[in-house]
């Protein structure tokens, strides 16, 4: 399984693409440093993903990712051509933005038409839902772009929403967070804030959304970076 991830700018450094090699030792894992186009901006840069030549589906991932648990199921969670896999953002307003973007997976030959779709107007799509108000920039509404785009040819699936989460380095959130999943799901999502990283076992993917939150600066986290 070919595994692509970005580390572009210096939000994240190095150590970050220690910890994903690590976790992500039996795939075929390739990270990008630099952009492939100038006018392309940081996490816009997904979009080339789109444009190979590969037979076989692939994952994208973000590389704030903390992988936990049995991760691997969701790497290895089976799709079918004209299929694509995302995860449900099921913290958030799912009628504004239904997938989150930090795991993608596809069949890049079925997506070619959204990286031309991208490419026609690079600069429009980088700023659209910005000033849509949809969210917020600078650099920001790939993931619109891409559920949007999805959506026109594509069947969009996700998985177990009990599988994933957001997190964050702000302690209110998170236990707005614990109650959403308790509410939703019946179980808590924190089997104790006592013991370091102690989430509920079905909990494969951390995700530390918003660009103020980095897993290396978490006091729940910050060892797998050190």
């Amino acid at each position: 399984m070919k595994v692509y991830a970005l580390r572009i700018g210096d939000k994240y450094g190095p150590e970050y693409e220690t910890y994903i090699r690590k976790q992500l030792k039996d795939y075929d894992l390739t990270i990008v440093n630099e952009p492939f186009d100038p006018r392309v901006a940081l996490q816009w840069n997904k979009m080339f993903f789109m444009n190979l030549d590969v037979d076989e589906p692939i994952c994208v991932i973000d590389i704030d990712l903390v992988l936990i648990n049995d991760y691997k199921k969701i790497f290895d969670y089976p799709i079918q051509k004209g299929q694509f896999l995302g995860m449900r953002q099921w913290w958030g307003d799912t009628k504004i933005q239904l997938i989150n973007g930090g795991f993608f997976k596809y069949y890049p030959k079925d997506c070619k038409y959204i990286f031309d779709k991208f490419m026609s107007n690079v600069e429009h799509w980088q700023s659209h839902y910005i000033e849509k108000g949809v969210t917020v920039g600078p650099v920001n509404g790939e993931q619109n772009f891409v559920e949007e785009s999805v959506k026109e040819k594509l069947e969009l699936i996700t998985f177990s929403d009990k599988w994933c989460t957001r997190w964050c380095q702000d302690p209110r959130i998170n236990r707005r967070l614990d109650s959403l999943y308790l509410k939703y799901f019946h179980e808590p999502l924190i089997l104790s804030y006592k013991n370091n990283r102690e989430f509920n076992d079905k909990v494969k993917m951390v995700h530390f959304t918003y660009s103020l939150n980095k897993p290396h600066e978490s006091e729940m986290f910050k060892d797998l970076y050190t």
